[in-house]
């Protein structure tokens, strides 16, 4: 057998070829919407991709496998255990290729290898695992998608974001017996994961590639809640975030059959006058890949900061509107890559109007654009407009963050939760934000300044702030 796990930092998000290394025909399990990179991977390990598979409907990445079926001849293996996805029965399908949809037991081959559905609910309604047995071995792999993590489970809160999604009450009962249902699996099973430490699909997982059912057996709080006994939904709810408001959008699009990309759409270099034109208008978001200090010595209106870094995908994700233009600046060798983390996240390419280098940005009249501003400000100053209360004091970092301690008289949104629940931001006054380090407020006081706030962003975040014996609350 030949395994490669193909990995998106940006989204903690794990995709696995497997190939039969007599007939060099593959699998791909849950890709993402450009296919290329897949393809390539593929062509280098010597296989063929004859077949794509889905563990569920995703919710924080457009899926490959509508793209794969339009362009290639592959069979396209999707869940009947759930309510049947809107573009299965309109898809136009490449020569040769076709749709199968899977109920728990059925059998998946390809060339010697063969894999069998089991059915795992309670992370969405139609979540399906693909067991491998190795012929000759008695190791088994278990593809567990969202259902089973390393250190974690998938979390049932999401489940409703689906079009005939589960009510809580009943994801977190169809989890726990998904949980009960692998009890025959052997301890050494090796168990592949949809996902690593950082995504928000589920709580706290682990920072490893794989893990075994015998691990977590002994590590996993929501395994042993159920097999132990405990408070089973404690055990799998107790600390969750509220779900980022990008994933119903994306789940909507899965659903629909997103667009997927067999070659990556270029991305046009705009003139700075192009430029300077496009990031004076509100229809255009300009989404600014600099440094936070380069953004601040040049601060453009309608634009959002947001550095490419790890979480730049769902910090993007959950500040733009779904009609919005968007205008980039960003280095041109990191505009392919930029883009292909845009479309994962539900950005249709057409929304992409061109991009701009940061020199030609740092080179514009800034006293040209009418802006408001951002800045950075010390603990010291925070801790004065604190004691003046002139500012709305914005804690923009997790739940449990923010109940371990906070600013007196804080508000808490966190920050990616801001645009969806603006709203709630007292008008008329400053916004003083701030987080553990600074830089998740960064982006929150950036795009409340594209809103129309002044907004101030804490330097150095909370701790420096508590350091110095200010009073906190909890």
């Amino acid at each position: 057998m030949i395994l490669r796990r193909i990995y998106d930092t940006t989204l903690a998000q794990a995709a696995y070829l497997v190939g039969c290394p007599s007939t060099r025909e593959a699998i791909l399990i849950d890709p993402a919407c450009d296919i290329d990179r897949y393809l390539a991977s593929a062509e280098a390990e010597g296989l063929r991709i004859t077949a794509v598979a889905e563990t569920h409907v995703h919710a924080d990445f457009v899926s490959g496998v509508p793209a794969f079926a339009a362009h290639h001849p592959v069979t396209a293996y999707l869940s009947a255990e759930g309510p049947a996805q809107e573009w299965v029965a309109r898809a136009t399908l490449a020569p040769g290729a076709r749709i199968a949809l899977l109920h728990a037991g059925d059998l998946v081959r390809v060339g010697t290898l063969e894999f069998r559905a089991r059915h795992t609910p309670g992370h969405t309604r139609e979540s399906l695992c693909y067991e491998l047995t190795r012929p000759g071995s008695s190791t088994r792999l278990l593809f567990s998608g969202d259902f089973l993590f390393a250190g974690d489970v998938g979390r049932p809160d999401l489940g409703a974001f689906a079009t005939e999604g589960l009510s809580l009450a009943e994801a977190v009962d169809k989890l726990r017996a998904s949980l009960v249902s692998i009890e025959d699996l052997p301890s050494d099973t090796h168990v592949l994961p949809g996902h690593g430490a950082g995504s928000e699909c589920g709580k706290a997982i682990c920072n490893i590639p794989s893990t075994t059912i015998g691990i977590e057996r002994v590590i996993n709080r929501a395994l042993k809640a159920q097999v132990e006994g405990g408070d089973f939904k404690d055990a799998v709810l107790a600390g969750a975030t509220e779900p980022p408001p990008y994933f119903a959008r994306v789940k909507r699009l899965n659903e629909a059959g997103a667009r997927g990309f067999d070659a990556m759409p270029a991305v046009r270099a705009l003139t700075a006058a192009e430029f300077g034109e496009f990031c004076q208008k509100p229809e255009y978001t300009v989404i600014d890949t600099r440094a936070w200090n380069d953004y601040l010595d040049t601060r453009l209106p309608y634009s959002i900061s947001a550095p490419f870094e790890r979480s730049f995908g769902p910090t993007v994700a959950n500040y733009l509107e779904e009609d919005d233009r968007i205008v980039l600046i960003a280095d041109p060798a990191k505009v392919t890559d930029i883009t292909r983390v845009l479309l994962r996240v539900g950005v249709a390419p057409e929304s992409i109007v061109g991009f701009v280098e940061p020199r030609a940005v740092s080179t514009l009249a800034v006293g040209s654009f009418a802006t408001i501003g951002v800045d950075d400000i010390s603990p010291v100053r925070a801790q004065e407009l604190v004691e003046q209360g002139d500012v709305t004091v914005l804690d923009v970092r997790t739940c449990s963050e923010f109940a371990a301690g906070h600013l007196p008289n804080a508000q808490h949104i966190p920050y990616t939760h801001l645009r969806a629940r603006l709203a709630e931001v007292a008008q008329g006054r400053p916004v003083l934000c701030y987080c553990r380090s600074g830089n998740r407020s960064a982006r929150a006081a950036a795009f409340l300044a594209r809103s129309g706030f002044e907004a101030f962003n804490m330097r150095g975040g909370f701790w420096p702030y508590a350091g110095r014996g200010y009073r906190v609350e909890r």
